[in-house]
């Protein structure tokens, strides 16, 4: 009706229900008209200058078509003013937090000790995901430090991401033994660096650290604005290691190592470096610390997006003046001022917030979809948007990939490209993904994600049609044996047909030498992708394989790191 009306007549109404508020005009003339009727009968049965002393208010007749119409005309504009009246829209831009949280999640061996149970990885990995529930407006990081740190997710406002890659997380997927925090801390400030963030929030979980390496932490952190969270895992008792097969770790002297958590030392360095610290609690007080004052001031707290939403700019104000004349009669009279009254507080709260719920219900599909996506309605938001690019993010975030990699289908650019090669990828399209990922690095050559994520990909498919060959060469070397032995017992049998027996083994051992090349050139291209896409799909049911690769891959190139001689 709305849109008809904009159509039609240029004008359009944000909250067109408003004019239902005309119902109680409609009654009140009603009433009004059998008032009248009935002082009409009445004024056929007695004279007029009797009446007036029977009937109330029989006086003031010429006054009244004048109050009643003022009240017509007010209350008509109220709702005139109420309905939201718009002639055009205007771009509203669109605010994100800018807090930035990046966790830095210690991962040598220590961590397995179970002096709080079940382990002190166990509870640390419990308390992020309650962590990243209390700072989820926001940017958050993820880094893992043993021997070497590496940047797991880079920031970015979906908690779920975070939460996905923490779930798999053990310290045998670290491609080198050892604690090195400060190299944790290192990545986690040059990781805020290169986002451009002025200040943020580095919150590091850890068991302990070497007094050099704290004096380290300590240089790295005073040269920025960012804020240190220490979230201490373990007791001074401390427990011992235990290692796959039920034995305990020791060292170099054959002793099982034990480590302990040097609250103490941490407690110095956090008061020395303004840092916040405190160990993991039973409750969510650990928590409420780490994330009180998380908040920077306003004018830093939030940035401005580089998408507009369009909002019909309400002109209702305007009739303001038209009533300004009837407010200043309105004094004289007590019935037009109590309308009065009474239509200021309908309408002041809807001109006050345009985040009502009658707001929400008249907003086009645009805007609706636009905040459903912020509320992480995610399916909702996808049907209700009309751009294709925003329809795969929301579609993305649901975690529906084969719908998001359909949106993108008409990718132009190297980013688009690259989400598209993420989509299929976790759609389990991996050559149509290897395909994607190309076109993003032939757009752009230093997009690292892309180079990066094709790179895994390859290797994982090399490695099926390396591992599946060798598969049916063993296969095919049973059914060989199988066949010798029947055709064995068959010569013992049948003495009379040995030599028809023999040229049929003959053949069959022909036939039998050539089958594995020949039964892997005669599967269909639609057999081979579903073995690979079932090969792939127990791959990908293991997260934690994954991880492994990618900091393995990542450790490989870097190539100069050395061997700690701690390696817990």
């Amino acid at each position: 009706m709305t849109d008809w009306l904009f159509n039609t007549f240029g004008i359009y109404f944000i909250r067109p229900w408003a004019w239902l508020l005309l119902i109680p005009v409609v009654l009140l003339f009603i009433w009004q008209t059998s008032k009248k009727n009935y002082q009409s009968s009445w004024s056929n049965l007695i004279d007029d200058h009797l009446l007036q002393w029977i009937l109330p208010n029989t006086d003031d007749k010429q006054k009244k078509p004048l109050r009643n119409f003022l009240l017509l005309a007010f209350w008509l504009l109220v709702v005139t003013a109420l309905s939201g009246p718009s002639w055009n829209k205007l771009p509203q831009p669109i605010y994100s937090s800018n807090d930035a949280n990046v966790l830095v999640l210690d991962l040598s061996s220590s961590m397995d000790a179970q002096d709080i149970a079940p382990s002190r990885l166990a509870r640390a990995k419990f308390k992020l995901y309650d962590l990243l529930q209390q700072v989820a407006e926001g940017n958050s990081a993820l880094i893992v430090y043993a021997g070497d740190a590496f940047i797991l997710s880079p920031l970015t406002s979906d908690e779920k991401t975070i939460e996905n890659l923490i779930r798999p997380l053990e310290t045998e997927l670290m491609p080198i033994k050892g604690s090195q925090p400060q190299r944790g801390i290192e990545k986690a400030i040059e990781l805020l660096e290169n986002a451009n963030q002025v200040t943020g929030n580095i919150i590091w979980v850890t068991d302990g650290a070497e007094t050099s390496q704290l004096e380290t932490i300590s240089n790295l952190i005073s040269n920025t604005n960012f804020q240190l969270k220490i979230l201490a895992a373990g007791t001074d008792e401390g427990a011992p290691i235990k290692m796959p097969g039920g034995r305990f770790l020791k060292d170099s002297s054959g002793n099982i190592v034990v480590p302990k958590l040097n609250y103490s030392q941490l407690a110095e360095f956090a008061n020395s470096n303004t840092a916040i610290l405190t160990a993991i609690t039973a409750d969510n007080t650990d928590i409420s610390i780490l994330s009180a004052n998380n908040l920077s001031p306003l004018d830093n707290n939030y940035q401005k997006e580089d998408i507009f939403a369009d909002n019909w700019h309400d002109s209702g104000y305007w009739l303001i003046l038209l009533m300004l004349p009837i407010v200043i009669y309105s004094f004289k009279n007590k019935n037009v001022l109590a309308v009065l009254l009474l239509s200021v507080a309908l309408y002041s709260p809807y001109q006050s917030t345009q985040a009502s719920v009658t707001d929400k219900l008249f907003l086009n599909k645009d805007q609706q979809a636009l905040k459903q996506y912020k509320q992480g309605e995610f399916s909702e938001a996808e049907s209700k948007f009309k751009d294709q690019h925003w329809k795969a993010i929301a579609a993305y975030k649901n975690g529906d990939y084969a719908a998001a990699s359909n949106y993108l289908s008409q990718a132009q650019s190297a980013d688009e490209l690259y989400n598209l090669g993420n989509a299929l990828a976790l759609a389990g399209d991996y050559q149509t993904a290897i395909d994607s990922y190309q076109k993003a690095i032939d757009l752009d050559n230093e997009h690292q994600d892309a180079i990066f994520n094709k790179k895994v990909i390859e290797d994982l498919l090399q490695q099926q049609e390396q591992e599946n060959p060798s598969e049916q060469e063993q296969e095919q070397e049973q059914q060989q044996e199988q066949n010798e032995q029947e055709q064995q017992e068959q010569q013992d049998q049948q003495n009379q047909q040995q030599q028809d027996s023999q040229q049929q083994n003959e053949e069959q051992e022909e036939q039998q030498e050539k089958s594995p090349e020949q039964q892997l050139k005669e599967l269909s291209e639609q057999e081979k992708q579903q073995e690979l896409e079932q090969w792939l799909k127990k791959i990908s049911d293991d997260p934690g394989r994954l991880i492994r690769n990618k900091m393995k891959l990542e450790y490989n190139r870097r190539g100069y790191r050395s061997q700690p001689s701690k390696t817990w």
